[in-house]
């Protein structure tokens, strides 16, 4: 390879002309991946849509399977009742062909010789259709026209036989009458026993069914004559059920399950489980709302419908991708030559240090920026390698780098790192690099390109920033932003090690009238001159911070305490330090005391801002009891205990 080529030379401009005329058309590599993906995008929807289809048709069926077991479960639930009723019957019908017209059912309802409140009225009525006794009392009430009377009066098996719903001659209320024939000693009919039951009753006792907004319970006579309906919470009855498509289906499937459309009924589709009773001329009857089921398909359906979507673009994507960098990398190689002499003009021209440098690190090559801003000139340049600019601990990290920027395929700009050299006069020069791969036409590294900036002076101002953001500007104290950070590692190394670790919160005493005597000035003065005396009174070689808060407050995290006494001892050494007199410009000397309150970890808070606070407390009950003292704040129930710097106790 080489840089000979110039601007506007013949190899750049034919080049370039036949770069421009040729018009792009698809390899067959490009082909076959474009074909890969198209086949790959067929199979993802294909799969999608057997899978909606396949969760669409399981939930159907898991419903229908639940709603057969709802239908069982409440067939027993109706079948338990009807025995019941029946057994009351049969024991009432004992009674009356023993005692006869004497029987007393009302007394029965007084002292609950039936407890089963569901069945509200028991009567004994003879073959006239008269009532002989209830559970009612008297009544003159006369039941020869109601079907249940009728029906046991021509039928001869001993069953307990379910009525229509009627409006109850007695109760007033709509109700569900089940009777028990009556016979004479000869056989011949002798009048019926007749419970009454709520038609709600026979639905919504049964509490283990979960009924939804729009599912269905229903209980039908095998006679066209519906005796209860509960759609959700609205229960219904007494309406002929005939042209339900459950009930004309029973007539040929005595159980079954299907999806009906809901136009017979309310127009909501439900799911649909029916089976008819083994006892009693009853069907059952469950429906679950069709869009309730299919809801958590359909919240599926949508997840795969995206997924679907988005691998198809990803695969579009990665197609035209494909297809766009192999074009330009064709495009690019037809250009190299171009490039190069490109290259060439503004190697040298360039106002950034550039280089050419071969794989193993050797400079081949220079610009006369990169010599000026190192101190070499080129011969000397030319010499080295660039592991020789890092520093020597930090060489075998830029041979690491090297090494994995020529493994890298990385056809975007080179990415650009912030490092330091070093210069001939041995001083450090931070630069911007950005260093690129030349590749032939094999694909192996031919040489770098480094493309060096000097950032040095930005570096110095980011230090400066970055110093002044966490630094009092005046006393060059650590800040309150950084005596947060310290006293939380503090806090969180005394909490690991069961350590103690305390905060000092410090006022002057007598600044205010040294700023009003003697003016700002040496009020600045003064505040610096006792952030030297705070930083010589903590522990030398310790996690010790002194902060200025502003003003002339100060506060003092005390990390890693091994006693109590320890932080006594540096609190009355700073009282100490800071009565002794300050001279502030030669002929000038004040005397100042500090209120020092202090508190300590774990018993004042497990956190900077709780220990500041009890610390701040404890500052105000040292001023408040004379100044020129400190203060530990103790828990809520003890008193805050005080020591003068002169007491040393």
């Amino acid at each position: 390879m080489t840089l000979s080529a110039k601007p506007g030379s013949p190899t750049m401009t034919s080049a370039s002309s036949r770069a421009g005329r040729r018009l792009p058309c698809l390899s067959p590599l490009q082909l076959l991946i474009l074909l890969v993906c198209a086949v790959a995008i067929a199979l993802i929807w294909l799969a999608t849509l057997q899978r909606t289809t396949f969760e669409r048709a399981q939930a159907v069926a898991a419903a229908m399977r639940s709603n057969a077991s709802l239908a069982i479960a409440f067939e027993q639930q109706v079948t338990r009742t009807l025995k019941e009723a029946e057994q009351v019957a049969a024991f009432a019908r004992l009674e009356y062909r023993r005692e006869g017209s004497r029987m007393d059912l009302a007394r029965w309802a007084q002292a609950r010789v039936i407890r089963d409140d569901a069945f509200t009225i028991l009567s004994i009525v003879d073959e006239t259709g008269a009532i002989v006794t209830s559970t009612q009392g008297p009544s003159d009430v006369n039941y020869a026209d109601r079907n249940f009377f009728t029906r046991q009066r021509t039928a001869r098996e001993d069953v307990l036989y379910m009525g229509h719903p009627v409006l109850g001659r007695i109760s007033h209320q709509w109700r569900v009458p089940m009777s028990l024939r009556i016979s004479k000693p000869d056989g011949s009919f002798g009048g019926v026993v007749v419970l009454a039951i709520d038609p709600a009753h026979l639905i919504t006792s049964y509490g283990g069914l979960p009924l939804g907004a729009s599912d269905l319970l229903e209980i039908a006579g095998l006679d066209g004559i519906l005796r209860s309906r509960l759609i959700g919470t609205h229960a219904t009855f007494g309406l002929d059920p005939g042209k339900q498509p459950w009930n004309l289906r029973q007539a040929t499937q005595p159980e079954g399950a299907f999806v009906d459309a809901g136009d017979s009924l309310d127009g909501v589709a439900r799911i649909i489980s029916y089976r008819t009773m083994r006892d009693y001329p009853l069907m059952i009857t469950v429906g679950t709302s069709y869009a309730e089921v299919l809801r958590p398909a359909r919240q599926r359906r949508t997840s795969y419908l995206l997924l679907a979507g988005g691998a198809t673009a990803a695969l579009l994507g990665f197609a035209a991708l494909f297809i766009f960098l192999s074009m330009r990398q064709r495009m690019a190689t037809e250009a190299l030559e171009a490039n190069e002499a490109l290259f060439r003009t503004t190697f040298h021209q360039a106002a950034m240090g550039i280089a050419r440098i071969a794989p193993d690190g050797r400079f081949l090559e220079v610009n006369e920026k990169l010599c000026r801003m190192l101190g070499y000139d080129a011969a000397e340049l030319l010499e080295k390698t660039l592991f020789d600019l890092a520093a020597p601990s930090a060489r075998d990290e830029a041979r690491a780098f090297l090494k994995a920027r020529l493994k890298a395929h990385f056809l975007g700009p080179p990415p650009e790192i912030e490092k330091p050299y070093r210069r001939r006069d041995g001083s450090e020069l931070w630069v911007c690099e950005a260093l690129s791969v030349v590749r032939d036409a094999a694909g192996m590294p031919d040489f770098l390109v480094a493309a060096v900036q000097d950032i040095t002076a930005r570096k110095d101002l980011e230090a400066r920033l970055s110093h002044d953001a966490l630094h009092d500007a005046l006393t060059g104290l650590p800040n309150r932003v950084m005596f947060q950070d310290r006293c939380a590692r503090a806090l969180e190394s005394a909490r690991r090690h069961n350590g103690l670790a305390a905060v000092l919160y410090l006022d002057l005493d007598g600044f205010k009238e040294v700023n009003d005597s003697h003016g700002h000035a040496m009020g600045d003065i003064l505040l610096q001159q006792v952030a030297r005396r705070l930083e010589h009174c903590v522990r030398a070689e310790s996690e010790d911070t002194v902060s200025r808060f502003g003003g002339d407050e100060f506060g003092i995290v005390l990390a890693g305490l091994d006693s109590i006494e320890s932080g006594e001892r540096i609190a009355r050494t700073i009282l100490e330090a800071l009565a002794l007199p300050f001279d502030l410009n030669g002929d000038i000397q004040v005397s100042i005391s500090a209120s020092i309150g202090a508190a300590r970890h774990p018993e004042h808070g497990q956190d900077p801002d709780a220990l500041v606070a009890h610390a701040d407390a404890a500052m105000y009950a040292a001023k408040h009891s004379g100044k020129n003292r400190f203060s530990w704040k103790l828990l809520p129930n003890g008193p805050a205990v005080h020591s003068a710097a002169a007491a040393q106790s």
